[in-house]
């Protein structure tokens, strides 16, 4: 995930090259090194209307030319059959660090174009810089299409937005009630020219098995002059309210990145980068609410994806009273002991169809308890919803969620996958789990052992005492339930008539990674060696193991295809956070397992093997060379690996803070 990597030559390599630009209110910007959109959701402008829902595609980039003699083109596009203009070939170089920055030379001038978000508003300024040559007009035409970003427009859908133009600024308006476009354009001027642009091609969604091709409508070209010394500048905002100028917005938003990670107890290089890469995906919802956007560029904020990531996101890009207040706003929307699993991108109420993400809060709160943070002591707010879950589980809640009579949780419902692995193909659950999955009983024990803890530090000693009792039954039911002597590993899921599912899957791992482990350290070493020989990669840790028949070694094809795939044997960079914890409670901190399993953080935090040069993917292949696949910023993966790698190696926070009292483990 580095962004000082070598410029890709020719065009192949420069569109893959993909580049991500955020505003912390679900909004976006993304596009690729050559300039040419390869997905649907590539554009400068992404505006989130009730953040982060009605994402709105307003402009997908535009045609940009330096008028010499002849005209000098500076843009990129593809259509069927051809890449024209083809500016990728004057690109001297690229770089995302701060903000996607391309420079361009011609025979007599160098061209620089920086692009960014401003934090908190649905806009991008894009500022152009002439590095050498004498005076020059820029000319940029702008592709304009109103639509949400999951879709794609048509000349032959009768639209056209209306302008209006008053001096240096413009302004489009589309029908209906969707938001308009604003173009501030200092000492620039508009010429009305309206056309259609006709069939891009967006070969990522033809990857994908997706319609991908898309008109765009240009309402007319703007003229910059551009003059070694001073920048011309171009401010694209929804609505129409004030921006301060440009210059101020960049150096704000300089100072701002520059401050990213400066809470971390490590600091290095590596931990800098991806707390510049976890910066993406804190947000501010609709109505002052915090949330974490899951993955751009099509996710919303997610209940499990964004408690996962919360603990890695605290000291890179949330101070721990921001954290706390995500916690807050889910807490706020929970209902019969579970928190959304997902608000939909539509802005529709929130799903709750998890069986995981209310224990994953809990375990998210005791993650910034132990931080030392404003969860310290856990607000009432916090206590009552950790309440509420457990008593919720215990007595019986949605979806089949309940406690059996030997301490386990049990979870089912039809046509819905209720845990992590959740992917559907119609009515077809890829991968259902129903009964009792290992990693969700692992969290209910760890669940009722931090009620415990809580109970404990508010001195309601016969709670924790009671919560405590019924936390060891829960475990001497998991170890019997789900331990297997002739692997020496555990069993993914006991199905719902008691019948084990031996598949090897990643989800074992969890019963010695997290804060209260399940299993003694031989037996954990046991699992390892498992997981090591059929799980492990130097991205992360497959989903399935490839001697199982169900294995797909490829995330590829149509939606049916991928969604077939998912989670049948893809590599998940999120999953080494819990591998690593796991080593470390196995092995201890200074073994040579250890020390190998810092290894491949390294190697995974510093790969040029992604899609967006300073993030991490979603997933990757399962078979080798295993490439990058899915979303191109994926929350928890930066978390994940920024979390493990920022305390490997220093003090275990039991310990840095005596307060927090932490098991040892099992002894027997």
């Amino acid at each position: 995930m580095t962004t000082g990597r070598a410029l890709p030559s020719g065009y192949a390599g420069l569109s893959a090259l993909e580049w991500l630009e955020t505003n912390g209110l679900g909004g976006y910007a993304s596009g690729t090194a050559a300039g040419a959109s390869t997905r649907r959701y590539h554009g400068w402008l992404v505006a989130a209307s009730r953040p982060p829902a009605e994402r709105t595609m307003l402009i997908t980039g535009a045609d940009e030319w330096l008028e010499l003699d002849p005209i000098v083109e500076l843009s990129t596009h593809q259509y069927p059959g051809a890449v024209a203009p083809d500016g990728y070939r004057l690109l001297e170089a690229f770089t995302t660090e701060p903000f996607p920055t391309w420079t361009y030379r011609t025979p007599t001038h160098r061209v620089e174009r920086r692009l960014f978000m401003v934090q908190g508003r649905n806009a991008t300024v894009v500022r152009y810089q002439l590095l050498e040559g004498a005076p020059v007009m820029l000319g940029v035409r702008p592709f304009v299409v109103f639509r949400g970003h999951h879709d794609l427009r048509h000349a032959s859908d009768g639209w056209s937005p209306v302008s209006a133009h008053d001096g240096e600024s413009l302004r489009w308006f589309s029908a209906g009630d969707g938001p308009s476009l604003s173009v501030w354009m200092p000492g620039g001027r508009f010429r009305d020219d309206p056309e259609w642009y006709r069939d891009f091609e967006y070969l990522r969604e033809l990857d994908r098995g997706l319609p991908f091709r898309e008109d765009a409508f240009a309402p007319g070209v703007i003229e910059l002059p551009l003059e070694v010394g001073r920048d011309a500048d171009l401010v694209f905002s929804a609505g129409s309210a004030a921006l301060d100028a440009a210059a101020t917005l960049e150096s704000r938003e300089r100072d701002r990145r520059s401050a990213f990670g400066g809470a971390l107890p490590v600091r290095d290089q590596i931990a800098r980068g991806l707390a510049r890469a976890a910066a993406a995906f804190p947000m501010v919802r609709s109505g002052g609410e915090r949330s974490v956007i899951a993955g751009y560029p099509w996710f919303t904020d997610w209940g499990r994806d964004t408690m996962i990531a919360l603990p890695g996101l605290v000291g890179a890009a949330l101070r721990p009273e921001e954290a706390a207040a995500i916690l807050d706003t889910f807490a706020a929307h929970a209902r019969r002991g579970l928190v959304p699993n997902r608000f939909p991108d539509a802005g529709t109420e929130p799903e709750y169809n998890s069986v995981d993400a209310s224990l994953w809060f809990i375990v998210a709160v005791f993650r910034l308890l132990e931080a030392g943070g404003a969860a310290a002591p856990v607000g009432e707010t916090l206590m009552r919803a950790v309440e509420q879950i457990v008593d919720s589980y215990t007595q019986g809640t949605d979806f089949g969620i309940r406690e059996d009579r030997d301490g386990l949780i049990s979870a089912g419902a039809d046509g819905l996958a209720l845990t992590w692995m959740d992917a559907r193909v119609g009515d077809w659950v890829v991968t259902p789990r129903r009964g009792k999955p290992v990693e969700v009983n692992a969290l209910w024990y760890n669940a009722r052992r931090i009620l415990a803890e809580l109970h404990a530090r508010r001195g309601r000693t016969s709670d924790a005492r009671a919560v405590r009792l019924a936390a060891d039954v829960t475990r001497r039911a998991f170890v019997a339930a789900f331990w297997d002597r002739t692997t020496g590993s555990l069993v993914d899921v006991i199905g719902e008539d008691g019948t084990p599912d031996r598949a090897v899957r990643p989800n074992q791992v969890f019963a010695a990674a997290l804060p209260f482990p399940l299993l003694t350290r031989p037996r954990a070493r046991s699992m390892l060696t498992v997981v090591d020989r059929e799980l492990v990669t130097p991205r992360g840790l497959r989903s399935l193991a490839p001697s199982d028949p169900a294995y797909r070694g490829r995330y590829e094809g149509d939606v049916s295809s991928r969604d077939g795939a998912y989670h049948q044997g893809t590599v998940w960079p999120w999953l080494i956070g819990p591998y690593a914890d796991a080593v470390r409670y196995a092995f201890g901190p200074e073994s040579a397992a250890a020390t190998r399993v810092r290894a491949v953080l390294r190697d995974l935090a510093t790969t040029d093997d992604v899609l967006c040069p300073g993030q991490l993917p979603e997933l990757y292949d399962g078979d080798a060379p295993r490439r990058p696949c899915g979303c191109i910023a994926q929350a928890w993966s930066v978390a994940e690996v920024l979390r493990v790698w920022a305390t490997q190696g220093t003090t275990r926070a039991s310990r840095r803070n005596p307060r927090v009292r932490r098991s040892p483990g099992p002894t027997k």
